[in-house]
């Protein structure tokens, strides 16, 4: 990196990531790690070679180890570092995904949570993602939800060196339907507390609807209305 701006973004990285160790087992990581390990172990088979990008704390990282080779690069390289030596089964890459090296049509499955709205580049982004997948390989994203964070109180204005550019779904199909067959973009992990999500994640229809239908049907439910805090998609590279 050589420009202010990139200088900017690694540094705001690396104090974000080496403080997101307090909240990486939080209730929204939890749910979306439920959607992307389902998805993982639906594909397991020996030999299998996994990448996450935007690894940050790592959290995914030695979940998906449970499953193959996991290889998981993310910006921060001060807390990168550390990884290395607390958890060497899993191959640790800090640096910009765009530069950093790594084999083309090689993974069987990539992992991106929460990465691609912070991206300059996103397109560039998507087309690395599309080049190190082998073909037949699946992609497992998630992005902020611009609907529900958008009415979500606790949202605050982003920090200097913080890109924030959330995709809607219409944009997330530009990004990867020329080199992906993709599934329904669903929303996961019920968030929001103004306007209509306010209706169902309040205190009482929480409560509410947890008597009526079960926790996690009640869950689900959210989702499926659009009311998760992460879209999540699903490709498979052509």
């Amino acid at each position: 990196m050589d420009t202010a701006s990139e200088i900017k973004q690694a540094e705001f990285w690396d104090d974000w990531v080496s403080r997101s160790f307090a909240w990486e087992n939080n209730g929204d990581n939890v749910r979306r790690g439920l959607y992307v390990m389902s998805e993982v172990a639906k594909r397991e088979k020996p030999g299998l070679k996994i990448l996450d990008v935007g690894c940050g704390s790592g959290w995914l990282s030695r979940e998906l180890a449970n499953y193959g080779t996991v290889t998981a690069t993310d910006l921060s390289g001060k807390v990168i570092e550390d990884l290395k030596q607390k958890y060497p089964a899993v191959k640790w890459i800090g640096g910009d995904f765009l530069s950093i090296d790594l084999p083309d049509d090689y993974f069987d499955i990539v992992a991106c949570l929460e990465t691609i709205a912070h991206v300059p580049d996103q397109m560039r982004f998507a087309q690395r993602i599309a080049k190190v997948l082998r073909r037949g390989g699946t992609l497992l994203l998630t992005t902020q939800n611009e609907y529900t964070w958008s009415r979500t109180s606790s949202l605050k204005p982003p920090r200097e060196g913080q890109i924030r550019n959330w995709p809607s779904r219409d944009r997330l199909r530009e990004l990867f339907s020329n080199e992906f067959a993709l599934d329904e973009i669903i929303t996961c992990a019920p968030g929001g507390d103004r306007g209509l999500p306010r209706l169902v994640n309040n205190r009482i229809a929480r409560a509410l609807g947890k008597r009526l239908f079960g926790e996690m049907k009640w869950v689900k439910m959210r989702e499926s209305w659009g009311f998760g805090c992460s879209l999540f998609l699903i490709g498979t590279r052509r």
